[in-house]
């Protein structure tokens, strides 16, 4: 009996820590407008090669749905037609965030 018990904790801990491990949302604001940016998910790491790749991958809006895209997809900004400073700004956003500390940094820290 106390094992199962241990284990439903056991799960629930589990639970708590992959919510603190995923990425967070960070607001940023770029010519008045609020997006959501993130560093990526590890399973996106491989599709952030390039500043556009990684834009489409870690910027959402605030219900985090992706905002971007490389072609005309209803719902989306092709990212071709927009100012390339405005991006670069967005990217080096997303970049500094890795230097930035949040919860789980602080963890590590201990």
């Amino acid at each position: 009996m106390m094992f199962s018990l241990f284990q439903w904790n056991d799960k629930m801990n589990l639970e708590n820590l992959k919510k603190k491990l995923q990425p967070q949302l960070h607001k940023f604001e770029i010519e008045g407008e609020t997006l959501y940016i993130h560093r990526p998910m590890s399973m996106d790491i491989a599709k952030c090669v390039d500043r556009d790749s990684t834009l489409i991958v870690c910027v959402k809006d605030e219900n985090n749905d992706p905002i971007f895209s490389t072609e005309d997809i209803e719902g989306r900004i092709n990212l071709s037609i927009l100012d390339s400073s405005h991006l670069d700004t967005i990217y080096i956003a997303i970049m500094n965030l890795y230097k930035t500390s949040d919860v789980v940094d602080e963890i590590e820290k201990k």
